[in-house]
């Protein structure tokens, strides 16, 4: 018998196959896509219900005369610990007198309630702060000083204010600026800490979000600032800061912070990583304070050790070729590889170290595929990065 014509058979069996290929696609989607039903509804209910009782909130209109007076007063915190600086350029804070000159509404401020009913700001720093350093009042915070009595520029809608402080204002003006009104939303929680963490990264509006490390010291601050006093201590470190030469920008964001809180977390309990780095961190950091027995002695002896280390090999090994941005995969494999081998590293060459990085660490071919762009913290580049840290050093 004929076998038939042999590309007729290919085709049939092609066919065949994307049949059976589309007919696999299926099954598999009918396996993986999650059942609504009742249950699920219900499940769905009752975990919306849970999380919103979590938050209570309330929602006042307050004027600027009044918020001025709560904040030489002391009940109301334009600086707990997670805010950064004060820092609107001189046009924006204009734009900003100029807006409550003019009436024109401006967004709401967020503020927490703490344990002794003083609000503490989440979020409308910049606002807050342009109005008080404008009208004389701003406080300084440890170094920084702030100018109060300002000059205003020229205005996008009024093109005549250029030298006006506050005193040189007609007293109308003084009294409409003080006569401004906010909307205020005061947020009320219960203990729940990782609400309170999705609340700040959620609620700010300002054109430069919260990092989160300012949240985690805002957040936990009110449990103990042993912890976060800690990290204050250690970013000032001489051989740290040398060891990574990084931005007045990124030590304002508290990047030098996080990058500590990321080294402990991943020396301490890298092999108990759960979750994204970021909430690997924060748990990390609740836990530490929450433990009358964490070893701080310990993990800042380890900490001056490492970086006793890596400050004379340069800054460079922790940004990729070509790049000056700093790459905090390289900076996991590196200090996690120094701090699990002290012993052996404290004893070799600035200059044999160096090259080991560059030449070992920089090209190594799992690092690079757990390193590449896209889900860099995702807990599996995480772990597999602390495994080349483990294999290389």
């Amino acid at each position: 018998m004929g076998k038939g014509d042999p590309k007729k058979n290919k085709s049939k069996k092609r066919s065949k196959n994307i049949k059976s290929s589309n007919m696999n696609d299926k099954i598999q989607q009918m396996i993986s896509k999650p059942i609504v039903n009742e249950e699920s509804k219900t499940l769905l209910d009752s975990k919306i219900t849970e999380q919103s009782n979590l938050l209570r909130t309330e929602r006042l209109d307050v004027s600027f005369g009044e918020l001025l007076s709560m904040y030489e007063n002391g009940e109301i915190i334009i600086n707990p610990e997670f805010q950064r600086y004060f820092r609107w350029t001189d046009e924006q804070k204009t734009r900003f007198i100029e807006s409550l000159l003019l009436g024109i509404p401006i967004p709401p401020i967020f503020v927490a309630t703490n344990n002794d009913g003083i609000w503490e700001l989440v979020d409308g720093l910049q606002r807050l702060s342009t109005f008080f350093s404008f009208v004389g009042i701003l406080k300084s915070q440890g170094d920084k000083k702030y100018e109060n009595k300002w000059p205003l520029q020229d205005g996008d809608r009024i093109d005549c204010m250029e030298g006006f402080t506050y005193d040189d204002l007609p007293q109308k003006y003084r009294f409409a600026l003080k006569r401004s009104v906010c909307r205020v939303e005061i947020l009320n929680w219960n203990s729940s800490y990782d609400m309170r963490y999705e609340l700040f990264n959620r609620l700010n509006t300002g054109g430069t979000p919260l990092t989160n490390q300012e949240i985690r010291n805002c957040i936990f601050r009110d449990i103990s600032p042993k912890f976060n006093d800690f990290l204050k201590d250690l970013k000032h470190d001489k051989n740290f800061i040398t060891a990574l030469s990084l931005s007045s920008e990124q030590t304002d964001c508290l990047f030098d912070e996080e990058l500590i809180l990321r080294f402990m977390s991943l020396y301490l309990k890298g092999d108990q990583i759960k979750t994204s780095i970021s909430l690997h961190m924060t748990k990390f950091m609740k836990e530490a304070i929450e433990d009358a027995k964490f070893d701080y002695d310990s993990i800042k002896r380890t900490f001056i050790e490492v970086f006793k280390i890596l400050a004379p090999v340069g800054s460079e090994v922790y940004r990729q070729k070509n790049s000056k941005k700093f790459a905090t995969s390289l900076y996991d494999v590196i200090t996690i590889g120094i701090a699990k081998n002290i012993a052996k590293y404290k004893d070799k060459s600035t200059d044999n170290i160096r090259e080991f990085i560059f030449s070992s660490v920089h090209t190594d071919e799992n690092f690079l595929k757990c390193s590449r762009r896209g889900g860099n913290n995702q807990k599996e580049r995480i772990i597999n990065r602390l495994k080349v840290a483990e294999d290389l050093f």
